[in-house]
């Protein structure tokens, strides 16, 4: 070997140890080396601030609405007033959570850092990485590189100009993530059979999957959609209003109605579009009131948005607090209607709503509630019911809302209460009316999903046992898992560069598939790697994972 060669593998070796490791990726280092590289973006930044106020002052114009869902200080009951806020609703899905916007000024790493991530060549997906043993990393500058980007990419979204274009060719920091072989998202699975799948040719534990039941390669369900094509097609070609209505749709809503205990049900596209057409048809008006939890998934925020523009207000209270949101609903006047909006299971942090104390504060004040239950279905509550029948508040809880595609092994949403509210809904929510409706496949796919969390009670109970005992052994390991009591565990680690190195060593060196959430996808210091638990997943996955979470836990100091 060459003087160059073992200078070069000395090299590897110190950029990839432990303390090394920590002391880059140390909170206080980040914040002092981001501040200073993205100097120039936060000065540019500040003078677009001051120019706005300038062209306010001289012609009167308002001000951006600011989404409240990326900025605390935009008002939410109960809550300290945040030094700093920048969150997002959190995704359920995930949404984007990471590696998200880059500042103008971004530049690709230079080709001799990109030929060196993990100490070997990169093929751009940085899948192969670990080839030449694990522990190797992105080497120091790359790190500097990728955190700058990720400390200032906010001020993308803020350029403007004659190309609405524009923002979109200096968005570089995916593309220079992927060099990095850093990059998390929409990554091609080539198979996934629920607790294992295939990436890039390779074996992989899924813990990033909100399958809980383990019901998508389910014989029955297979066989339910090969029935349904055989014998409906692949789609209606259209939208429920006019041709899109089946007796197969039908037929669910009754079931999803009985199940739960209501008078009725409606099925949709998506569980995205329930909570939009839902909201945006009950709150059309100037003395409608959405009151929603901060935490609320973001196709809550984003139905809300819809009900705005036609006049309704938007509250936010304090994250899972009835006290907050009983002053939040003493400020509301005579005249106005509240519609109380709350995750039933937090996707984010895996914690189950207060949902006794919201309930009598609803009441208290007359206002109505729609509960989110895409996370509760089938995990909690007797027979996987959800979050109204783990507190035994079914009949309390005026519209329990959800998807399909979780575990109901499928695709599409539903929504049940009253007859003649969800009659009004369908009739006035215009993403409803003009939505192709749910394929046939999708449909019979669910119902038997949901025919078989009945008949098969053991998967719910399995499930249990699963995250709990994960829940127990993380804990045990020492690390910080906030209030989860569900299926969804979240392993805080409060730093964004630090979480999608761990992200990446799991996955290269112990073929460990978990979801890095770091800012704005979440708020600040509030960054995790969130796993998820299924019914299918054997006793050997659940250790295999405890082993690489230790051994990377303790790698970047968070153990």
């Amino acid at each position: 070997m060459s003087m160059k060669d073992r200078l070069v593998d000395q090299a590897k070796k110190l950029a990839s140890s432990g303390r090394v490791v920590r002391v880059v990726s140390n909170d206080r280092v980040m914040r002092l080396a981001t501040g200073v590289m993205d100097a120039k973006n936060r000065l540019r930044a500040a003078r677009e601030r001051a120019a706005e106020a300038w062209d306010i002052l001289l012609n009167g114009h308002a001000l951006p609405n600011i989404d409240p869902a990326l900025d605390d200080e935009a008002g939410v009951h109960g809550a300290a007033p945040a030094r700093a806020a920048s969150p997002r609703p959190a995704a359920g899905g995930a949404g984007l959570s990471t590696v998200e916007e880059a500042v103008s000024s971004s530049k690709a790493p230079p080709a001799s850092a990109r030929a060196h991530v993990n100490g070997v060549g990169t093929n751009g997906a940085g899948a192969n990485g670990a080839a030449n043993g694990a522990g190797t990393y992105v080497a120091a500058a790359a790190e500097q590189q990728l955190a700058t980007q990720m400390a200032s990419r906010t001020s993308l979204a803020r350029i403007g100009g004659r190309d609405v274009f524009e923002k979109a060719y200096k968005f570089m920091t995916a593309d220079n993530a992927r060099a990095m072989g850093v990059y998390p998202f929409f990554r091609p699975l080539d198979f996934n059979n629920g607790p294992e799948a295939q990436l890039e040719g390779r074996t992989v534990t899924m813990l990033g999957s909100n399958n809980y039941l383990g019901l998508t390669t389910h014989p029955k369900v297979r066989e339910a959609a090969k029935k349904a094509i055989d014998k409906y097609g692949t789609s209606m070609t259209g939208s429920r209003l006019v041709n899109g209505s089946m007796r197969l749709h039908n037929e669910l809503e009754e079931k999803l109605a009985a199940y739960h205990g209501k008078e009725a049900g409606l099925v949709f596209t998506t569980g995205y579009q329930v909570n939009i057409a839902t909201i945006s048809a009950l709150l059309s008006n100037k003395r409608s009131v959405a009151m929603i939890d901060k935490d609320d998934h973001a196709s809550i925020y984003d139905g809300v948005r819809l009900a705005q523009a036609a006049g309704a207000r938007m509250v936010r209270y304090k994250h899972s607090d009835p006290a907050a949101l009983d002053s939040a609903l003493s400020e509301i006047t005579d005249t106005e209607g509240a519609l109380v909006i709350t995750d039933g299971v937090f996707s984010a942090q895996g914690e189950i709503a207060s949902l006794p104390g919201i309930v009598e504060v609803v009441k208290k004040h007359k206002a109505r509630l729609l509960v989110d239950d895409a996370h509760a279905l089938g995990v909690i509550g007797p027979g996987g019911r959800g979050t109204a029948a783990h507190f035994g508040l079914g009949k309390e809880v005026d519209l329990i809302g959800g998807t399909f595609s979780k575990s109901l092994a499928s695709i599409g949403g539903w929504l049940v209460g009253e007859r003649k509210v969800l009659d009004y809904i369908q009739h006035f929510a215009y993403s409803f009316l003009f939505a192709a409706s749910a394929a046939p496949p999708c449909v019979a796919a669910a119902m038997a999903a949901l025919e078989v969390m009945q008949e098969e009670p053991w998967r719910q109970e399995k499930l249990r046992e699963n995250f709990t005992y994960m829940r127990t052994e993380l804990q045990r390991l020492g690390f910080e898992l906030g209030k989860t009591e569900t299926a969804v565990i979240p392993i805080y680690i409060r730093d964004d560069l630090k979480t999608v190195m761990m992200w990446k060593s799991l996955l290269d060196d112990y073929a460990l598939y978990v979801n890095p959430f770091i800012t704005p996808g979440v708020p600040p210091k509030q960054q995790v790697l969130r796993t998820s638990y299924m019914a299918t997943h054997e006793r050997k996955h659940l250790d295999h994972a405890l082993e690489a979470f230790e051994k990377v836990g303790k790698k970047f100091g968070v153990i």
